[in-house]
């Protein structure tokens, strides 16, 4: 299980959800850049994407590999933010196509000989953010569930990698309970291929450098009195054992799985190493 390649024949799906409500607009602080939440994390998946279509690309060439879907959620809306706002799920070979405009982006390193060092890098702006109103979560993933049962369900996917969800949030969601949030995490996760589930990640975003963070924490060994983290707990899947190496070495090094597929109090750092765990099946063409 979770281990079919992904190629033209047997394609995959990676669906990424992002909290844009009015919390969003707090400022932290990456790589001595000062950005928005929404600012951080747009870029954050803009990289992600970036790397998507290069990993899809093959002598020059984008192959039609997988589908990418990127959602935002806040107020009353559930809006796509990549393509040309008329579906929520697009072929990474159609999407290459409406590629924007590269940006650059300047910040500062800080080697260990205490120097810093000017760096600066380029990115498609695939996804702009946004920050206003509250947090309809439940909402969000009532149309996940209808994009990976509407996947799952075609025949030409029944033998490829599952799909994989990754929610952002930064806070607790306002049009749900958590029995209402738990109840279609549990319908997200029962839409399978043959080779497996639907993997679901939750990854809650924190401004504060001193709350303690935890990522993928050890499934049996999870015991929190706050509901929000027992809820978002409950709601993700459990990593799969075919990728248990990649959070001992990237993540929590010395550690044993079975692991769960949720952060808490994550930074931006660790976002940029999460969605690269929850996109490493992808790597396998």
């Amino acid at each position: 299980m979770y281990e079919s390649l992904i190629n033209r024949k047997h394609r995959g799906l990676f669906v990424i959800a992002i909290d844009c409500s009015a919390s969003m607009q707090e400022r932290i602080t990456f790589n001595s850049l000062s950005l928005s939440k929404a600012e951080a994390v747009a870029l954050v998946c803009n990289y992600t994407i970036d790397e998507l279509i290069a990993r899809a690309t093959r002598q020059g060439i984008v192959r039609d590999y997988y589908d990418i879907a990127v959602i935002g959620y806040s107020g009353d809306s559930i809006q796509p933010l990549i393509g040309d706002g008329t579906q929520q799920r697009i072929a990474i070979d159609l999407l290459a196509k409406m590629a924007p405009e590269p940006c650059s982006y300047t910040f500062d390193q800080h080697p260990d000989d205490g120097t810093t060092v000017g760096a600066t890098f380029t990115l498609r702006p695939w996804i702009t953010p946004r920050a206003a109103a509250n947090t309809p979560m439940h909402k969000a993933m009532i149309e996940i569930e209808r994009i990976v049962a509407e996947w799952c369900r075609m025949p030409e996917n029944r033998d490829s990698f599952p799909p994989v969800v990754i929610n952002i949030s930064d806070g607790e969601c306002s049009d749900g309970t958590a029995t209402d949030l738990i109840g279609i995490a549990e319908r997200i996760k029962s839409h399978a291929t043959h080779d497996g589930n639907t993997l679901l990640l939750n990854i809650h975003l924190t401004t504060n450098d001193e709350a303690e963070s935890v990522a993928f924490p050890a499934n049996g060994l999870f015991d929190d009195i706050c509901p929000f983290r027992r809820m978002l707990f409950a709601m993700s899947s459990i990593l799969p054992e075919t990728m248990e190496p990649l959070i001992e070495e990237l993540i929590n090094p010395g550690s044993y799985g079975p692991y769960r597929c949720v952060a808490f109090n994550a930074s931006i750092n660790e976002l940029i190493m999460i969605l690269a765990i929850g996109s490493e099946s992808l790597k396998n063409m």
